[in-house]
């Protein structure tokens, strides 16, 4: 009987265990996740161990090996129950665990599941703006994928390509949009779009299917997702047709702008060398090309008052070819142009440099030498006389006859150095020709202006009303004053006054008598002048008696502020007439 009970409690005992032993394994996976793997793996191999303990007990009673049982039995009993306790433990507790993890996960999957409905609901609302914005774009819009497939197209790119929706959406952007000869720079196009690069504002021309051709400028933009990844493209057009036609119209109206005004460049150009010839014939003789006799002129006074004003030399030479007529006569008028021009010529080579020549009149030439007095001139003029004779000519020998007269202190004016070198001239042909007269060395002086001649002149001033006239007499002034001036240096350094002093009628009065009847002369100016010309004739006399430098100065400073005002009635008179 005591065999039974203990077989039976062994036997009860075994089960338990192997019961526990098959509830802890199949908590395995739970109790791994409620974090108690290890103390799982010990209560396994210590049930394992009481089980083992279980069968060796029920092979103890079987070989009667009974004297210790009832303690083994005992001790398996105690301990097996702790462990079968701490199983059942274990499993509430993994349990318990699994229940608040499994509470904790429907936590986290409802809210999951609730941002998850939010962020779908955000989407939908996003996709419906994108669409609606899409669709609402001002501009011809539509999207492609990575092999060129149309996946989107709005409203704008029906209106501007002719294609609706179902006829461009699926098909490939190559066979709808692209020229044959365009395949390959639209595919390297797409393949540079989907590795990230943009494309704006590219011209290009589109032709519909009804032959009509527009001009389109595209742009083309990537479209990445939430990674950055490259999934798709967007392309935006807007016709440019009118502003190309504008365009085209403002460039041939440019070009045709461009061209006129090359034409009306080539006829200024041709106007500035009409105007530049007219200019050049204006003040150049057309048949020996030297400057005509008004230029001689203009040119004359200004080195006469410079070398008055600086008490320089000049010396002026005429020259005249001797027996011209007989050229024309016996040889014919060609034949004396020829003379003239080979004339013409020598005056150019000889006067290279600061000699001003120029054509007088007829056979007649003059050239103006400055900084060259009496014995310089001369030899110049015999050079000159000598070159011309030198000149080879089929017909005969050319000969000249020159009269020279040089600036001094009894030189009233550049018209009368002229007149002094005009006398001398004839007085060379008198002498037999071929040679040269200075004036001052035959005694041939013109020291004065007749009264009568001098009062013609006002009166000629006072009927030209501010023209050429006035301006000889305010010129002759100049002269005048500057000559005054020179005599006075020269009575100074000399210490002799009556020489270098002479005597006369001043022409000022007359002038301002003149001057005080002219509207365009005012009464302060004339004051001024007359001021200083009443000064100057003071120091003039000063100087005559005293013969100092210090009364010589002050003469000097009031003499050129005197001309200086002289000066500004010159240019006062062009602007009055």
């Amino acid at each position: 009987m005591e065999t039974l009970v203990n077989i039976t409690a062994i036997a009860v005992g075994s089960v338990f265990t192997l019961w526990a032993i098959a509830r802890a394994w199949g908590m395995r996976h739970a109790v791994q996740q409620a974090g108690y793997c290890n103390l799982l793996r010990v209560l396994l191999a210590l049930m394992f161990f009481f089980f083992l303990g279980y069968l060796f007990s029920i092979w103890a009673i079987v070989t009667q090996h009974s004297e210790w049982l009832h303690s083994a039995v005992a001790f398996i009993f105690l301990f097996g129950s702790v462990f079968v306790l701490l199983t059942v433990w274990l499993a509430q507790s993994t349990s318990s665990k699994l229940k608040q993890y499994s509470q904790h996960l429907e936590q986290l999957v409802e809210e999951r599941t609730q941002h998850l409905q939010v962020a779908l609901h955000e989407q939908e609302l996003a996709r419906r703006y994108f669409s609606q914005l899409f669709e609402g774009l001002p501009v011809a819009c539509f999207t492609y994928d990575r092999d060129g497939v149309i996946r989107d197209w709005n409203g704008e790119a029906r209106s501007l390509y002719g294609l609706t929706a179902e006829e461009a959406v699926g098909n490939n952007i190559y066979t709808l949009f692209c020229r044959p000869e365009q395949l390959d720079l639209a595919r390297q196009t797409i393949v540079r779009v989907f590795a990230g690069e943009s494309f704006r504002e590219i011209e290009w021309q589109y032709t519909k299917d009804s032959g009509e051709t527009r001009w389109l400028l595209s742009s083309t933009f990537p479209l990445t997702d939430t990674e950055g990844n490259v999934v798709g493209a967007i392309s935006a057009s807007i016709d440019i047709t009118e502003r190309k036609q504008q365009q085209q119209l403002i460039e041939a109206q440019r070009d045709e702008l461009e061209a006129q005004n090359e034409n009306l460049q080539q006829i200024t150009n041709r106007l500035a060398e009409a105007n530049a010839q007219l200019e050049r014939m204006a003040v150049t003789d057309g048949l020996t090309e030297l400057p005509n006799h008004r230029v001689f002129r203009e040119r004359l006074w200004r080195e006469f008052l410079w070398s008055l004003e600086h008490d320089q030399p000049l010396s002026v030479l005429l020259l005249d070819i001797d027996h011209f007529k007989q050229f024309n006569d016996t040889y014919g008028h060609q034949a004396g142009d020829e003379v003239l021009r080979k004339v013409a010529s020598v005056l150019r080579q000889c006067c290279e440099g600061t000699s001003f020549p120029a054509r007088y009149g007829g056979e007649e030439f003059v050239v103006i030498l400055p900084d060259m007095d009496e014995d310089v001139a001369l030899r110049f003029a015999d050079t000159l006389r000598q070159a011309i004779a030198d000149t080879p000519c089929c017909y005969r020998q050319i000969t000249a006859s020159i009269g020279v007269a040089t600036v001094a202190l009894h030189t009233l004016n550049p018209d009368s150095l002229v007149e002094e070198a005009d006398q001398a001239l004839y007085l060379s042909k008198r002498r037999g020709r071929n040679r040269v007269t200075h004036a001052a060395r035959e005694g041939i002086r013109i020291a004065d202006i007749p009264a009568d001649e001098w009062n013609e002149r006002v009166q000629q001033a006072i009927r030209d009303a501010g023209g050429y006239a006035v301006q000889q007499i305010i010129s002759q002034m100049i002269y005048d004053h500057l000559q005054a001036l020179r005599r006075a240096r020269c009575a100074v350094k000399s210490g002799t006054a009556d020489q270098c002093l002479p005597g006369g009628d001043c022409r000022f009065q007359m002038w301002s008598e003149y001057a005080a009847g002219c509207a365009h002369f005012t009464s302060n100016h004339l004051q001024g002048l007359s001021e200083l010309h009443e000064q100057f004739h003071r120091l003039l006399g000063r100087v005559q008696e005293e013969l100092s430098p210090e009364a010589l100065t002050q003469l000097q400073r009031c003499g050129q502020q005197l001309i200086d005002a002289l000066h500004e009635v010159l240019v006062v008179i062009p602007r009055a007439a």
